[in-house]
C-alpha cells in the first residue's frame, strides 16, 4: 500500500517521530512509520526498502545521530536518487536538533522544529507538507505593496520612523555575551522570533532589551515598546501602535490584535518589546506569529522575572555580572574609582547591576571617598539601600525594588513568603531544605503545615524561584544577598507600620 509519507529517523528521535507521524495522519495523510507500522514478525529490511520505494515522499529527521546511521542514510539517499533534482520534492528534511546538513543533504531545502513552541513547529510542517504537494509556497496573506521599501535599510545613526524606546542608558556597559546570544536567537528562522530576557529585579533585563533595540535600531523599520506589567493597559498601548500603522482601531481586542499582526506583515523589519511581563498566558495572544516575507525580520522580545516564558520561544537567563563588567559599569559614571576598591564594592552588592549604578550615582552625587562608603556598606547596608539614583530607573532602589514581589508571594502563598523571611537571616549560600522540613516545629504556622506535605513545600519553594527571589539549588535554597537585605529590610517597615 503506498503511503503519502515515509518517515526516515533514528531510535533516538522516535518521540519526534511519533509526533509528527500523529500531525500528519491527523490532518489526513497516510504515514509509514517504523514505531506503529514495523511490528513483530514482519521483515523490517524488506518493510524500509518499500517505504522508501512506494511512499510518495520520504521526509528525513536530521540529527547527529541519523547522521551517522547506516539506514538512515541509505533511506535519505534512495529517496534523493529517485528525484536528484527536487522537481518533485521526493525527500524532505526536518532538522530536530542541531546538526549540519553534509554533503547532497547541505542541498534539499528543509526546516527547523527543535528552536521554537510546539504551535509553531505545527506550523512549519503543515507549511512544508503543503509546499510540496502544491508545488508552490503561495502566502497565506496578500503580498505587501511592490512598492514598499521592503529592502532599504535604515540608515545607520538614524532612529527608524515608528519609534518609542525610552532613551539610551549611556552607562550601559558589558553584557556582550547576552547581547549577542539575543541577536543570535532571534534571527533565526523564516518566522516571528520570540525571546524572553529572564532574571532577578534589578539584574538588568530592560536594559540588555534598551541597548539591543538601540544597537541594531538599523536593522527595523518599526520598534515598538510595550509595558507589559499590567495586562489591562495592553490594548491602549496597541491602541497606539496601531494608529502608527495607520489604522484608527474600534477598541475591539480580537479585532485590535488582529489588525496590528496583519499590519507589521507589511512592515519591512520590525520589534516589539514588551517589557515586564508577568505572566506567558497574559501577553500571548497579543504575540504576532507566522511565517514573514523574505528578508523582512520579524522579532519580539519579552522582559520578565517569572519562569514559564519557554511556552513562546527561547529563553534567555541572565546572571550577575563578572568582576570586570562591574567595575566598568561602576567606572562610566565614576571614572577616578580605584579598581580594588571598585571591585571590593561590587562583591559587597553581590554584582547586581542596578545595586552597581546606584552605588556609583550615590558616589557621584556625594563625592564621599569610595573607602568609606565601603565601610559605610559593611556596617549600614540596609540605610544605603534607598540612596542614589539610577538613570532610566526613575524611584527605583535596592529597597524597593522587590516589594511588589514581596507583596504577591505573600499574597498567593503566605508561607513561601514565611520560608523567604527566614532564608533572609541566613549566610547567602545555598540553605538545605531539611532545614525546614525536618524542624516544622519551629516554623510559623503556614510554612509548617507546607513543610510537612511533600507537595506543598514543592510548590511553596517553586513561587519563590518562579518570581526570581532564589534559585534552586540541587538540595536547597540560595537567595542574593540583596534580595535577602531588602527582605530584612521589608519585613522592619512591616513590624513599625
Amino acid at each position: 500500500m503506498t503511503s503519502d509519507f515515509f518517515l526516515s529517523y533514528t531510535q533516538a528521535d522516535r518521540a519526534w517521530a511519533e509526533w509528527i507521524a500523529w500531525l500528519l495522519e491527523e490532518d489526513g495523510y497516510t504515514v509509514l512509520v517504523q514505531a506503529w507500522d514495523f511490528v513483530p514478525g514482519t521483515n523490517w529490511i524488506r518493510q524500509m526498502q518499500q517505504g522508501t520505494a512506494e511512499s510518495a515522499r520520504t521526509i528525513a529527521l536530521l540529527s547527529p545521530d541519523y547522521l551517522t546511521s547506516v539506514y538512515g542514510g541509505a533511506e535519505w539517499q534512495a529517496a534523493w536518487a529517485a528525484d536528484p533534482d527536487g522537481k518533485d520534492q521526493k525527500l524532505l528534511t526536518v532538522r530536530v536538533s542541531t546538526c549540519e546538513r553534509p554533503g547532497l543533504l547541505a542541498g534539499v531545502v528543509g526546516i527547523d522544529v527543535f528552536d521554537t513552541t510546539e504551535p509553531v513547529a505545527r506550523t512549519r510542517i503543515q507549511k512544508m507538507v503543503g509546499r510540496a504537494i502544491k508545488g508552490r509556497s503561495k502566502p497565506d496573506t496578500p503580498p505587501a505593496f511592490p512598492l514598499t521599501p521592503r529592502a532599504t535599510p535604515v540608515f545607520p545613526g538614524v532612529l527608524p520612523a515608528s519609534w518609542n524606546v525610552p532613551a539610551r542608558n549611556p552607562n550601559f556597559t558589558g553584557r556582550d555575551a547576552g547581547l549577542r546570544d539575543l541577536r543570535q536567537g532571534l534571527t533565526t528562522g523564516s518566522t516571528v522570533t520570540v525571546h524572553a530576557v529572564h532574571g532577578m529585579g534589578g539584574i538588568g533585563k530592560t536594559q540588555l532589551a534598551n541597548e539591543y533595540a538601540h544597537r541594531h535600531a538599523a536593522d527595523y523599520h518599526l520598534v515598538w515598546w510595550i509595558a507589559a506589567e499590567e495586562p489591562a493597559l495592553l490594548p491602549d498601548q496597541f491602541a497606539a501602535l496601531a494608529k502608527e500603522l495607520g489604522h484608527e482601531p474600534d477598541g475591539d481586542p480580537g479585532e485590535l490584535r488582529r489588525l496590528v499582526h496583519e499590519s507589521l506583515r507589511r512592515v519591512p523589519g520590525w520589534l516589539l518589546i514588551f517589557d515586564n511581563a508577568d505572566e506567558a498566558e497574559e501577553i500571548s495572544a497579543w504575540l504576532p506569529s507566522g511565517l514573514m516575507p523574505p528578508d523582512t525580520p520579524g522579532h519580539v522580545i519579552v522582559t520578565t522575572r517569572r519562569g514559564g516564558f519557554s511556552s513562546l520561544g527561547a529563553v534567555l537567563d541572565l546572571d550577575v555580572v563578572d568582576p570586570q563588567e562591574a567595575v566598568a559599569l561602576m567606572r562610566a559614571r565614576v571614572p577616578a574609582l580605584a579598581e580594588d576598591v571598585a571591585l571590593s564594592i561590587a562583591e559587597e552588592l553581590g554584582r547586581l547591576p542596578l545595586a552597581l549604578e546606584q552605588a556609583a550615582a550615590y558616589l557621584d552625587r556625594t563625592s564621599l571617598p569610595a573607602g568609606e562608603y565601603l565601610s559605610l556598606l559593611r556596617t549600614r547596608a540596609q540605610d544605603l539601600y534607598s540612596r542614589g539614583k539610577v538613570a532610566n530607573r526613575k524611584d527605583t532602589t535596592v529597597a524597593s525594588l522587590w516589594t511588589m514581589s514581596f507583596e504577591k508571594v505573600g499574597a498567593e502563598n503566605p508561607a513561601s513568603l514565611q520560608l523567604l523571611a527566614i532564608c533572609a537571616y541566613l549566610a547567602p549560600l545555598p540553605i538545605p531544605l531539611d532545614l525546614f522540613t525536618g524542624h516544622t516545629d519551629l516554623l510559623p504556622p503556614e510554612l509548617a503545615a507546607a513543610a510537612s506535605d511533600p507537595l506543598d513545600f514543592t510548590e511553596t519553594v517553586a513561587l519563590a524561584v518562579d518570581y526570581s527571589l532564589a534559585t534552586r539549588t540541587p538540595t536547597g535554597l540560595q537567595l542574593h544577598r540583596l534580595v535577602q537585605g531588602a527582605l530584612r529590610l521589608h519585613f522592619t517597615h512591616e513590624e513599625t507600620r
